[in-house]
């Protein structure tokens, strides 16, 4: 079974076993946005680890001896700042990653550590209609990625360009359900003669509340279980006008997770993620897998 049957084979699944669940979840995704804010003049915060494996070395999608065995070990924890700005429709944040990337390969090991590139945005609420036991919420979002990272570091710890993203997720909850959908534009600019291909990230999550069924008292401890498919496309890049046939391609990632809610302030989770679409353009280091586990705290 080829890479985009698996896609079609796991959608399918999706689709078909939702409306036999009797939900699915009430606490945020994890891969995935959400457009639910923290409430008037809300602040909180959220780190975790992210640890990104790269060991297979890919041409046109398959999978090639690597004469240099090169294997990549990218340890990335960001902390992210989120605020609500006056209201509960606005949300302004910052994310700032610390990175600790190893390279192994045949003729030398490499690394390096430290602040990677600085994300600002802000966040808008566009669509709200609650009902009882039920929410649809539509939020916007635009951003800037700025170079702070060392770009000239061994292995780089950002790409050395100043680039944009503007995105839109849509969320509705009922009961123990939660199903949210996101669509990421990056416009991505250059460094010296290098010029970044655009991307356009896409995100599914689908949760579902498995502990409490029923809420005797509110709010108590919940127990999620979060389905999620995140994909990125890039377009290739360009060096002096001249298109790198070894850069761009198509990732999507099948991401379980699990997530505990300790209360209205707090909570812990963890996700894996396993590409089930793995397509970068030309000869490229492929993701073979990611997990990442951390907390959000509601701090006022």
């Amino acid at each position: 079974m080829n890479n985009w049957c698996k896609l079609i084979v796991t959608v399918a699944a999706c689709i078909i076993l939702f409306p036999l669940t009797d939900a699915l979840a009430q606490g945020p995704p994890i891969n995935t946005d959400t457009p639910i804010m923290l409430g008037v003049s809300g602040g909180g915060v959220r780190s975790f680890v992210k640890i990104t494996r790269k060991a297979t070395l890919l041409r046109d999608g398959t999978e090639i001896s690597d004469t240099l065995d090169r294997n990549i070990a990218a340890w990335v924890t960001p902390v992210a700042l989120p605020y609500n700005l006056y209201s509960d429709k606005l949300q302004i944040g910052v994310i700032f990653p610390y990175m600790n990337i190893s390279l192994d390969k045949t003729t030398g090991d490499v690394s390096s550590s430290g602040i990677g590139d600085i994300k600002l945005s802000a966040k808008y609420l566009i669509y709200q209609r609650d009902q009882k036991n039920k929410t649809v919420r539509v939020a916007s979002k635009v951003g800037v990625k700025l170079p702070t990272g060392d770009d000239d570091a061994q292995p780089a710890l950002g790409t050395g360009s100043t680039d944009y993203f503007f995105s839109t997720v849509a969320g509705w909850i009922e009961n123990r359900v939660g199903v949210f959908i996101e669509g990421i534009y990056n416009e991505n600019t250059s460094r010296d003669s290098l010029d970044f291909g655009n991307s356009f990230s896409y995100n599914l999550a689908l949760g579902y509340r498995l502990l409490p069924a029923v809420y005797e008292t509110y709010p108590s401890p919940q127990l999620n279980g979060y389905l999620e498919l995140n994909g990125t496309t890039a377009a290739k890049s360009e060096v002096n006008g001249a298109k790198d046939g070894n850069s761009g391609g198509t990732t999507l990632f099948l991401s379980p997770g699990l997530q505990y809610v300790g209360g209205r302030q707090w909570l812990v989770e963890v996700s894996f993620q396993y590409p089930i679409v793995n397509e970068p353009n030309g000869t490229q280091l492929a993701t073979d897998w990611t997990i990442s586990f951390g907390t959000r705290v509601l701090l006022f």
